[in-house]
């Protein structure tokens, strides 16, 4: 009798569990949508230069800047060159997708001067030497947010965070953080 009792309330334990109505809901992940694009290679252009990227999927973008900067601000002086890949994670979000954003750049600093020095090798000529800035390695971290329109052209804009000079320009390491310039463009994406 004991053991009839206790497959009794075994089976119907049971058929409670298995019976029950699920209330899980498939969730859904916005950077998935039709907007975002998936294994896709793209270009893009902005107040600083332009990108060159690949969407590995809909939140994860790798691509190279191809900077030439103009204007004056307050990590460079003059006129630079920089150059190096980048990484960015979209967020999920419906209309405006924020997302973090990393890069390495290889920045020539002052591209737009050099010095010419004269130097006599032999009685046959003389040989012109340029001495250009020396090569600086920074690192930039970001945040913004990118609108698509389709799957094919977003707009996006990104504040710089931080912005660390690793190594070159005969300067120590440094890092600076706070409001370090902004960047606003638009990508095309194949």
């Amino acid at each position: 009798m004991h053991f009839s009792k206790i497959l009794g309330v075994a089976a119907a334990l049971l058929v409670t569990v298995c019976a029950t109505p699920s209330f899980a809901q498939l969730d859904v992940d916005k950077n998935r949508s039709y907007f975002s694009p998936d294994n896709q290679f793209g270009i893009g252009f902005n107040n600083k230069g332009g990108t060159i990227q690949y969407a590995l999927g809909p939140a994860f973008h790798l691509g190279i800047n191809l900077a030439l900067d103009f204007y004056k601000d307050s990590a460079h002086s003059g006129t630079f060159y920089d150059f190096g890949p980048y990484a960015k994670f979209l967020f999920s979000g419906n209309v405006i997708k924020p997302y973090a954003y990393a890069a390495l750049g290889l920045v020539q600093p002052e591209t737009g001067k050099a010095s010419l020095n004269k130097t006599t090798t032999d009685s046959a000529g003389r040989v012109i030497t340029v001495d250009l800035p020396d090569m600086e390695v920074r690192i930039y971290l970001a945040f913004g947010a990118e609108h698509f329109f389709d799957q094919n052209v977003g707009i996006y804009g990104h504040v710089n965070l931080v912005n660390a000079l690793v190594s070159g320009g005969g300067r120590p390491a440094t890092t600076e953080f706070g409001l370090q310039g902004a960047t606003v463009g638009v990508e095309f994406f194949f």
